[in-house]
């Protein structure tokens, strides 16, 4: 069979039958027309060939111009997609082959990605972060110290039989009640350091002190070798108030005093800082009973040193109250 679209071919007769058969030859003008096999129709067809005699070797043809070209077009597909399935599996590998950036070490500095590194995928838990630098330590403050409050001290003590004002007030002494319930004795060269606040009634003087007193150098009585005498007030509420100079030096003030058929309370306080004192002494029957309370104080600065001797309860309604006798600073 040749290799185009021709098939064998039947020749026709020279000549047909004559026109006295009815017959016209073959190639006879008329209505019939030759076949690719060349056979022609006249007047009424022939018997049909079969089609696929008459198509089968152009459909061969053409069926291999198309199914060359498809097979390569598959191929070439069937080749792109097993090379991007190479392509992508190779790239997950990469991906799950590269770890993320290490944090770093305490105090160190982080490191930006190169630009070879690909961004990590992210993982279910977060990556630790870098500790803050901690800032330098700042020195402690220096701590001030409190403010000087100054100091105050009470002490209470009995009474020695005979006291020498002179001898005990090296900077100043009083003594009051030797010439009058108002007189008030005092060392002639003391500055008026030990000073009286203004009387409170009532005032008496006595001379129930079971000691003496003693002076040189005084005035307005320049001497005296032993006086029992004093001054007392009455009821809840009375009493004294005396003052002294206060310094950065400590001082020493005594307080000679008594009580009848009552309490008292002694309160001494710095005008200057915070510090203060108070003490008390008891007598419940009728009798004077003598004490000396011993004041040792000092100032954060120049001041004064107040106390008061006040009657804080009275256990007699005819006259229970407290006494003062003598003073000496030194």
């Amino acid at each position: 069979m040749p290799d185009d679209d021709r098939g064998p071919v039947r020749r026709p007769h020279p000549e047909g039958r004559g026109q006295a058969g009815g017959q016209r030859p073959y190639g006879a003008a008329g209505t019939g027309r030759q076949t690719s096999y060349g056979y022609r129709s006249a007047g009424r067809r022939g018997p049909a060939v079969p089609s696929i005699l008459l198509s089968d070797g152009r459909s061969q043809r053409r069926l291999s111009e198309f199914l060359m070209p498809a097979a390569v077009i598959l191929a070439g597909v069937l080749l792109v997609v097993a090379f991007a399935f190479i392509i992508s599996g190779s790239r997950r590998e990469d991906k799950a082959a590269i770890t993320g950036p290490q944090p770093p070490a305490l105090g160190g500095v982080q490191l930006e990605p190169t630009p070879e590194q690909t961004i990590p995928l992210p993982s279910g838990s977060p990556s630790p972060s870098s500790s803050p630098t901690p800032s330098p330590s700042r020195s402690p403050a220096r701590t001030s110290p409190p403010p000087d409050r100054g100091s105050v001290s009470i002490n209470r003590s009995g009474v020695p039989d005979e006291v020498d004002l002179s001898d005990e007030g090296s900077r100043d002494w009083v003594h009051w009640g030797e010439a009058g319930t108002f007189s008030l004795e005092r060392d002639r060269d003391g500055d008026f350091q030990i000073l009286e606040g203004a009387p409170t009634a009532p005032r008496f003087r006595h001379a129930l002190s079971p000691q003496r007193f003693t002076w040189t150098d005084g005035s307005p009585v320049d001497n005296s070798d032993g006086t029992p005498t004093g001054i007392r007030t009455c009821d809840k509420g009375n009493g004294f108030t005396i003052s002294a100079p206060a310094t950065r030096t400590s001082r020493t003030l005594r307080l000679y005093i008594g009580a009848v058929a009552a309490r008292g309370r002694l309160t001494a306080k710095l005008t200057t800082g915070a510090a203060s004192g108070t003490a008390t002494f008891e007598q419940r029957d009728g009798d004077l009973a003598t004490a000396v309370f011993t004041v040792t104080y000092r100032a954060p600065k120049d001041g004064t040193l107040k106390l008061t001797w006040i009657t804080e309860q009275s256990f007699n309604d005819d006259c229970g109250g407290v006494a003062l006798e003598a003073a000496t600073l030194r």
